[in-house]
């Protein structure tokens, strides 16, 4: 079975809804986290930096954002579940370089690897041949 990469008629595509899924782990949460201390509260010094457990979180560009809204207008062209596959393989391949988890997936789903992997380019196609329709 052929890989979907640069070179494959379906990869930019996955390379969009890969790019949404990892654009969509850098938006702000939709609720607040509510942090309150009762301790009295203290000027911070100029010279004070923050130690080593403070993480960064990386904010999403406005061409990010953008891709991410055309990923979603285009994820409902599918079916609710290709949409769920396609969702799924998107999000388990963001942040990671060995690409999707299938066998993660396919726990999820209860089906083969294999099967959500070819399900998985069939949403693709689909979706590549509703857009040539339009």
């Amino acid at each position: 079975m052929t890989t979907i990469d640069d070179d494959h008629v379906l990869g930019p595509l996955h390379r969009l809804f890969v790019e949404a899924a990892e654009t969509e782990h850098r938006l702000p949460r939709a609720l607040a986290k509510v942090t309150t201390t009762y301790w009295p509260d203290y000027k911070a010094e100029w010279l004070s930096y923050a130690d080593d457990t403070t993480q960064v979180r990386l904010q999403a560009t406005r061409q990010q954002v953008t891709r991410y809204n055309r990923a979603i207008e285009l994820a409902g062209l599918l079916q609710p579940e290709q949409r769920r596959i396609v969702w799924a393989v998107a999000f388990s391949a963001a942040r990671r370089a060995r690409g999707p988890a299938w066998t993660k997936i396919g726990r999820l789903l209860n089906i083969d690897r294999r099967q959500v992997r070819s399900r998985y380019e069939a949403a693709l196609t689909e979706l590549l041949s509703r857009m040539m329709r339009q």
